[in-house]
């Protein structure tokens, strides 16, 4: 996932969905799926998310792909609420497995840089006692 995802957006949609009779959901109509609720909640109204006609909306709102939007917010019409929570609790799982990934790979990325500096300057002090060694032979 090269974008960062609104973790706290979807936190706050899960909140919104929970709350949600299933006979007030219909994803296949903006007004009343996941995004329509969304916008008409104070929290998503502060974040300036006050319409959503598209997939494309609901990924740039919540720093997502459009392929993972319609993975998260597409779905069969007799699917609820749940189901949305469900897939946003995948899409989370997987960005977090990602992110620890990366920084693992960061970790490891700084470590070697570590450890290339720390042997330079184990050579180069290696070399400084040789050179200290010389000139203490030559003096005495």
């Amino acid at each position: 996932m090269e974008v960062t995802v609104n973790v706290q957006a979807f936190e706050e949609l899960k909140r919104v969905l929970s709350g949600i009779p299933y006979g007030d959901f219909n994803i296949t109509n903006w007004r009343s799926c996941a995004c329509g609720h969304a916008t008409r909640d104070p929290w998503f109204q502060s974040q300036g998310f006050t319409s959503c006609h598209s997939f494309i909306d609901a990924a740039a709102f919540f720093g997502i792909s459009r392929r993972e939007a319609i993975r998260v917010f597409h779905g069969h019409r007799l699917h609820g609420p749940n189901a949305v929570i469900q897939r946003i609790d995948a899409l989370l799982s997987a960005y977090q497995a990602e992110v620890a990934k990366q920084e693992l790979e960061q970790h490891k990325n700084r470590q070697a840089i570590i450890d290339d500096l720390l042997a330079k300057a184990n050579r180069a002090a290696q070399r400084m006692r040789k050179v200290a060694t010389a000139l203490i032979a030559a003096l005495f």
